[in-house]
């Protein structure tokens, strides 16, 4: 459905952008973008960086899994030129995110010892799945048209960056021992969070992210812009992925839970046991790094309509 929804509305852009190139022919047009409105859409892929996956960088994205499943994000947003370098962008993206420990499997061929840390993530065999709203308000820098007179002003192609803060709620999700069935966790306190006294603190599923972006724009006419961008956002919260701190006993989530969700969470929150690659964990053994912060982030194509300002440039 996710990627059915990007295809169509990467068609859509490119039909849109087609319509309008032959106005952009006339090199007697000024394409340095007025102050003023527009607005637009992005789609693109997403990608959760938390305990569940591969340590790498590299391997995250060069894994001979990663495109089993992909996951996306997109939507829709406005933006206010104040001046020809500097922009205010607000948005709202709907969309998920996705990862396993699978993703390791590849370095797992490769490894020499058990101990590796490819091997110990691929035998905890974790997975994770959040569907994710947010809202975003950004500040974009174009720092070639810092001078709207200079010759590279008037480039249609520009590269740029972007600061700001976002606010997002996220829904997490996780799978039932070597099923293939998905079911959400915030409620089966996988690490006996909120159980009281010497388990974790319950979190909120409301939370705030700092975004950073960087990519690059082409004006396709006055009034038609197209893009991509990579956005990485630091979030506040261990468990976009669910996976933080240390496994509890069977007995732990039987005095906490009903009978039906302690049994669901004892099969979802020590998976590699029952998949056969590792033996049953005891209670504090660790499960991930409690000390590590989660992050998401997306690559995005990016189209939007300029509106027509009859403001008078302030900068002159």
């Amino acid at each position: 459905m996710q990627a059915r929804f990007i295809l169509n509305s990467l068609v859509l852009c490119i039909c849109m952008a087609s319509g309008y190139t032959s106005q952009a022919q006339d090199a007697h047009r000024t394409y340095v973008e007025p102050d003023g409105w527009s607005v637009g859409m992005n789609v693109g892929m997403s990608d959760l960086w938390g305990n569940v996956g591969t340590q790498s960088f590299v391997d995250h994205y060069t894994n001979s899994k990663y495109f089993d499943k992909v996951t996306f994000m997109g939507g829709m947003f406005g933006r206010y030129n104040v001046h020809p370098c500097f922009g205010i962008r607000g948005q709202l993206n709907y969309g998920s995110l996705y990862a396993t420990d699978k993703w390791n499997y590849d370095l797992v061929k490769k490894a020499t010892t058990q101990g590796s840390d490819p091997y110990q993530r691929y035998a905890r065999a974790q997975n994770a799945k959040d569907i994710m709203f947010e809202g975003t308000l950004l500040m974009e820098l174009l720092p070639m048209r810092m001078n709207p007179e200079s010759k590279n002003a008037f480039r249609r192609g520009q590269p740029f960056i972007g600061l700001g803060i976002s606010y997002f709620h996220f829904t997490p999700y996780s799978t039932i021992a070597a099923s293939p069935s998905w079911v959400k966790t915030y409620d089966l306190h996988l690490e006996g969070q909120g159980f009281g006294a010497g388990f974790p603190p319950t979190y909120s599923l409301w939370q705030p992210a700092i975004p950073l972006v960087i990519g690059y724009r082409w004006d396709l006419g006055q009034h038609l812009n197209l893009g991509i961008e990579y956005m990485f956002r630091y979030t506040f919260t261990k468990y976009l992925d669910g996976v933080s701190g240390k496994y509890i006993s069977p007995a732990d989530f039987s005095a906490h839970l009903s009978v039906k969700d302690a049994q669901t969470a004892e099969l979802v929150a020590d998976k590699g046991y029952w998949y056969g690659l590792s033996q049953q964990n005891v209670a504090g053994n660790m499960r991930g790094n409690p000390t590590f912060t989660d992050k998401y982030s997306t690559i995005t194509i990016t189209f939007y309509y300029k509106v027509k300002t009859r403001t008078p440039k302030w900068w002159h």
